[in-house]
Formats: structure tokens, sequence, C-alpha cells
């Protein structure tokens, strides 16, 4: 006689069959886009292993010559880096960008600078057209909570050359998320120069070796319909910082405040600009104070000089 239970066992078997049959085939099927997935992940982590370096700066050991005026004009960069506590006042970024043709020694200097701000990790990103990498070195970068940081960038004109919007918006994100952390120090290499591009308004500070390649030395002119309006808001803005850096202690000597301002606005083309030349005063009117060079935080004309030099190239 037939058995109710006995065929619904069967049939419950037979079904069973068929699904680990299917899901044997779907595996087999599935399969080369696994191994292709694995493949992928495994190149991708072989490609940020050569796009990216993160070392300990003791065991650095850069060799570089020919610069040592070059750091001497900048002691003032490095004692800030160095004590970012002593001039927390002040509000700028911590990014600088070496100019200077192949092979003169770029990142000799910047590896220089690590170990004169007493820097304990160097993150390099030896290709920053490689998004990948990118993210890597902000979390690693990130992860860094009591340690100082350089997170150094060569050859980063590269990366513009490329002309990758998508890139080249997760560079400048990556920048500007890391310079605002006061135990962390970007620093990037290039070979060319434009001034007055997105390069140079991403980096507040710009120090040019000798031989550094800039590209259209004229910088973009203001129409003369809108110049009125322009100048007076560029005087209205260096009236201001100019007067945030009195109020925190700093005078003017040697030249009246109007004439101040007017040396600024000869050469700054945006309100960042000025920001950044009265806050580089500022610096180094704190060092030479903290050093003993000076008792009182005065803005003189080689002060003022330098520090238009270092924010405006070309």
């Amino acid at each position: 006689m037939f058995d109710p239970a006995a065929g619904s066992d069967t049939a419950l078997l037979f079904t069973e069959q068929l699904l680990v049959f299917a899901t044997v085939i779907g595996s087999i099927a599935a399969l080369p886009s696994f191994i292709e997935f694995i493949s992928g992940v495994r190149k991708r982590k072989e490609r940020i292993d050569l796009s990216l370096e993160d070392e300990a700066v003791d065991q650095l050991h850069p060799r570089l010559a020919g610069m040592d005026e070059l750091l001497t004009s900048i002691e003032d960069l490095v004692d800030r880096a160095r004590f970012p506590q002593a001039y927390q006042e002040l509000k700028i970024g911590n990014e600088v960008l070496i100019i200077g043709p192949s092979q003169s020694g770029k990142k000799s200097l910047a590896q220089t600078l690590a170990k004169a701000t007493g820097m304990e990790r160097l993150v390099t990103v030896y290709n920053p057209r490689d998004s990948d990498a990118l993210a890597k070195a902000k979390s690693l970068v990130s992860g860094y909570k009591r340690k100082k940081v350089m997170l150094l960038l060569p050859r980063i004109d590269l990366a513009y050359k490329s002309s990758d919007p998508d890139v080249l918006t997760e560079l400048d994100a990556l920048i500007e998320s890391t310079s605002e952390r006061q135990n962390v120090l970007v620093v990037a290499t290039t070979v060319s120069f434009e001034p007055d591009s997105d390069l140079d308004n991403l980096f507040g500070i710009k120090l040019a070796l000798p031989g550094a390649e800039v590209i259209g030395v004229n910088r973009r002119e203001i129409p003369d319909e809108v110049q009125p309006e322009v100048q007076q808001m560029m005087a209205d803005v260096a009236r201001f910082y100019l007067a945030e850096a009195k109020r925190r202690g700093s005078q003017v000597q040697g030249m009246s405040e109007d004439e101040f301002c007017a040396l600024i606005l000869a050469d700054a083309m945006n309100p960042a600009e000025v920001e950044d030349i009265v806050v580089l005063c500022e610096t180094a009117a704190l060092f030479r104070r903290r050093t003993g060079r000076a008792s009182q935080l005065i803005f003189t004309r080689e002060i003022l000089n330098t520090a238009i030099a270092r924010v405006v190239i070309g």
C-alpha cells in the first residue's frame, strides 16, 4: 500500500538534493569571479605597499648638502613645528611645498625637516595619484593621536598634471584634514610650479630651491571694472589681520601700518594669502622673542619680506 509519509520524505530528500546540486553549480559558476575578486584585493594591497611607506623618523639618515643657508632661514618654521603649543594662538595650516628641480635634494630636505621638528613617524605617499594609497595614508595619520607625524607627498605635481578630478578632490581633502592637526606636518615636493594655481592655493608656505621652475611668472589680472571693490576688500582684510596680530601683542616697526598693509597688497592675490603673510610675520616675531633675539613682538621690513616670499612665488 502507498505510504504518504514515505512519499513525503522521498520528495523532501529529492528537493534537498536538487538544492545542493544547484548550490554546487552556482558556486562553480561564481568561482572565477571570486578568484578575480581575491586577486584584485591582493593586487590592490601590493599596489598600496609600493605607493606607501610608514617609517620611524629616528631611523632616517638623510644626506643634505648646500642648504645650510636655507635651513637657517626657516628656523622659525622648524621651531613652530617642533613646539606647536608655543604658537597655538596662530591659526595657520601646517603644510609646506618644496619647489625645486629634479635630483635637487627635495626629499632629503623633507626628511631633514622631519628630524629637526621632532617628528616620530614619516608617512610617505610615493604615488599621490593612487586613491587607495591616499585613503590608507589618511587612516595611518589619523591613527597617530599622540605621535608627531610628517605626511610626505613627493612629486605632487604629477597628480595635478593627470587632471583626475576624483583624485584631486581626495588629495585636497587629505591635505586639508591632516594639516589642521597640531601633531601633523604636511610636506609636498614639486618640480614645476604655477602661481595662482590649485596647487599654489592649497599650500600656505612655499620653499623655492635654486633653479626652481616657475611656469608663468605673471599672476592673473583683476578686471578693471571690479578693481576698486577688490582693492577695498583686500585692504579691509589686511587691516583686520594686522589688528588681530596687534591684539596678540605684535607691533610694526620701521614703517607705518599703512605701508605694512600696502606692501602685502602689492603681492597678495586673495584674503588667504594676506592671512598667511601676517601669521608668518607673527611666527617670526614670536620665534625671535623666544630665542632672545628681540624683547618684543616686532614686525620689521625684513620679517615682512621673508613672509611674502614664503607665500607668494612668481
